[in-house]
């Protein structure tokens, strides 16, 4: 999964947590199925991401 300017920003948001991509059109306060989170990137404490891509095994596209 290749890294977006929108993820970088959104590590930036949140040092010490997660950056999800998420497939279908939710907003930041709808409930996101688990199937519907593609994976995850982890941030380290400066908020960068760190290491790879972790694909989620139980994601459905659509």
């Amino acid at each position: 999964m290749k890294i977006t300017p929108a993820a970088i920003e959104e590590a930036r948001q949140n040092p010490n947590g997660w950056v999800y991509v998420i497939n279908g059109s939710y907003g930041p306060n709808d409930a996101v199925p688990p199937h519907a989170i593609e994976g995850a990137w982890k941030v380290d404490a400066a908020g960068r991401i760190s290491g790879e891509f972790i694909p989620n095994p139980n994601f459905k596209r659509g």
